[in-house]
């Protein structure tokens, strides 16, 4: 691909990717930039500066360039940069956003302790260094919580990290993105990161650190809690949840025309509970092994139980709510727009396809490698 030219030190003339040896050797050598200057003259925009960054040093290691001395920082730092790092690290700025892409933090501490200045307690800094982002409390409402775990012990990965909970998972689902983000975007930030996937090629990492008050999320590791079946409307939201993340909406023609829906999911434990609370519920499920498999499946077919699902329990991911929509279409439907809503049906699987396979490629580009 043909190059734009670019002026020394002008970040808004952009170069074609991928970059040539010369180049990387001009920028990084002769005009001495940062590889997170250069991924931002060749364009690089990811949801993580740092991606841009990383994709420049891997070049740079490609055609055998060698890294600039780390320790030359310390040569350039002039007194009058020590008074400005001293009154914005007396302001309360770690030790890490001072030093920003041109130094290191240790840099900084070393002439900070030089000039006799305090230092902030060492965990006081490090947990103000790790708190990016402003973290909110969890709403504490009964039903939401019960979503969120239901949810959880179906999609997500949720761990302690520090003084946060972190939730994170891999998808190549758009709608799985959006509905983290309106789960979890008003209590932290979520963060998206392309990285390579055996199954699809490609795919993209979300996560999100959360305060404390999200530690109830680490039930997912244990059995169903009680507090979870105690209450029918509590129950029918963790069931929500749940089949957000492990649900399905499938077309059955074998045998018999309908609907199935279907959860599956290796915790033996947690779908025998589902399965004995939605018995409860007077839902008619059915419970089995997937042969070669640890995957446990819950389904119900007859179309009074699938309506009923389907118009009870609150899920909120957007696939499956445009197919539960037309699926009760098609049910209440015969003769010829039957057809029709069916061809429908055909086509929205087919644009749900599309979105998914276009989501990959942006990870693919993403990361470089298209």
């Amino acid at each position: 691909m043909e190059e734009s030219r670019t002026d020394e030190g002008n970040e808004e003339v952009r170069r074609a990717w991928p970059p040539k040896k010369e180049e990387l050797e001009q920028l990084y050598l002769a005009q001495r930039l940062s590889a997170m200057k250069i991924s931002r003259i060749y364009g690089l925009k990811y949801p993580n500066p740092k991606s841009g960054e990383s994709m420049v040093l891997w070049y740079l290691k490609k055609f055998g360039i060698k890294r600039r001395d780390k320790t030359e920082h310390a040569r350039k730092v002039t007194e009058e940069m020590v008074d400005q790092w001293i009154s914005r690290y007396q302001k309360g700025e770690s030790l890490k956003r001072i030093a920003g892409e041109e130094f290191s933090p240790v840099t900084v501490f070393l002439h900070l302790r030089r000039r006799g200045v305090t230092l902030r307690d060492k965990v006081e800094a490090q947990i103000k260094a790790v708190t990016k982002y402003a973290r909110t409390p969890f709403s504490g409402e009964l039903t939401e919580k019960a979503y969120l775990l239901g949810f959880a012990w179906g999609d997500l990965h949720v761990s302690r990290h520090g003084r946060a909970v972190r939730i994170k998972t891999a998808t190549t689902h758009p709608a799985l993105i959006e509905l983290i983000k309106n789960c979890f975007g008003r209590y932290g930030q979520v963060t998206l990161f392309p990285r390579e996937s055996k199954l699809a090629g490609f795919e993209w990492s979300v996560q999100a650190d959360l305060d404390r008050s999200f530690e109830f999320l680490l039930e997912k590791y244990g059995p169903v809690p009680s507090w979870v079946t105690m209450e029918d409307n509590v129950f029918r939201y963790y069931l929500a949840g749940l089949f957000d993340a492990e649900g399905s909406i499938s077309l059955l023609e074998s045998t018999f025309f309908g609907f199935q829906v279907a959860i599956a999911n290796k915790d033996a434990s947690l779908i025998q509970t589902v399965f004995g609370k939605m018995v409860g519920l007077r839902f008619d499920p059915r419970l089995k092994k997937q042969k070669g498999s640890e995957v446990w499946s819950l389904y119900m077919w007859q179309a009074i139980h699938v309506r009923r699902f389907l118009t009870t329990v609150c899920f909120i991911h957007r696939e499956k709510r445009t197919r539960a929509k037309l699926a009760l279409l098609i049910q209440d439907s015969s003769g010829t727009r039957r057809e029709e809503l069916l061809e429908e049906w055909d086509q929205l699987r087919a644009s749900f396809k599309k979105e998914r396979d276009m989501f990959v490629e942006e990870a693919k580009r993403a990361l470089g490698r298209s």
